[in-house]
């Protein structure tokens, strides 16, 4: 029997006047377009898990120019705002697990003081490995995050997929837009849900034709996983939720209208 949950859509902002070559490529390198900042918590019997913790915007911090300058974020966005609306604390939060480590999915998770941080180990070691070779555009957030010291947890790179709860399952996706990229299915009444964030950012990715991200550190290895995800949920009958997807984000029930069960 499948356990009773709740599925949140968190909105965290929307980034507007961002190049579109980035995430799809297109004719007109100039070409802007808006995207959404957005999580999701799963209110499950056995704890609450929450995907991914959006992105900050402290000056102190923040060293990528973009998201200062095109995120608009309300004091209402903020992920523990969110939260308060639907009546979750931040230390109710027992998993959170991030799709991978860019400042627009891991900014707030020094706010979760009692939750597991899952991620890649492959996504982990080689980000700490670029941070200390000065190689990210992107060193305070990781000095801060070091100083911070989170319960991490570490996906090995052979693990394709490792049970959380009864009905959500994190899926390894590997390398692609970035060192290693965790997915998560959800078994609901409703139907599957499979979040994949950047590893695919929208449905026009998909194509056809197939349309490449400008910001991807292995084309080969995203395309692998691209065409895995898409066989995979047609094997799950799961609905792919993609990560930074305008239109389908403006479909979904949102935290403020309803949930997912």
């Amino acid at each position: 029997m499948m356990s009773n949950m709740k599925v949140y859509v968190m909105a965290n902002g929307m980034n507007h006047n961002s190049i579109k070559n980035d995430l799809v490529s297109c004719d007109d390198p100039k070409e802007t377009f808006s995207f959404p900042s957005w999580t999701v918590l799963i209110q499950h019997p056995e704890g609450n898990v929450l995907f991914d913790a959006a992105a900050h915007q402290d000056p102190e911090r923040q060293q990528i120019k973009e998201i200062m300058e095109n995120l608009h974020m309300t004091e209402e966005d903020l992920p523990v705002n969110r939260l308060a609306q639907i009546g979750v604390k931040p230390e109710d939060i027992k998993y959170l697990v991030l799709s991978h480590m860019h400042p627009d999915h891991y900014g707030f998770v020094e706010e979760f003081p009692n939750a597991e941080i899952i991620v890649s180990e492959d996504e982990f070691t080689y980000m700490m490995r670029d941070y200390a070779l000065n190689r990210i555009p992107f060193t305070k957030d990781f000095d801060y995050l070091i100083k911070c010291r989170l319960k991490w947890k570490l996906i090995p790179g052979q693990d394709k997929t490792y049970k959380l709860m009864d009905g959500v399952t994190v899926y390894n996706f590997g390398k692609g837009h970035s060192y290693g990229m965790l997915g998560l299915l959800l078994e609901l009444k409703s139907g599957n849900k499979l979040l994949v964030s950047d590893a695919i950012y929208t449905a026009e990715n998909v194509g056809p034709p197939v349309r490449q991200p400008g910001i991807c550190r292995d084309l080969e290895g995203w395309l692998a996983s691209m065409n895995y995800i898409l066989q995979l949920a047609q094997d799950l009958q799961a609905e792919i939720w993609y990560g930074h997807d305008y239109n389908q984000f403006n479909s979904l029930i949102k935290s403020t209208e309803g949930y997912y069960e």
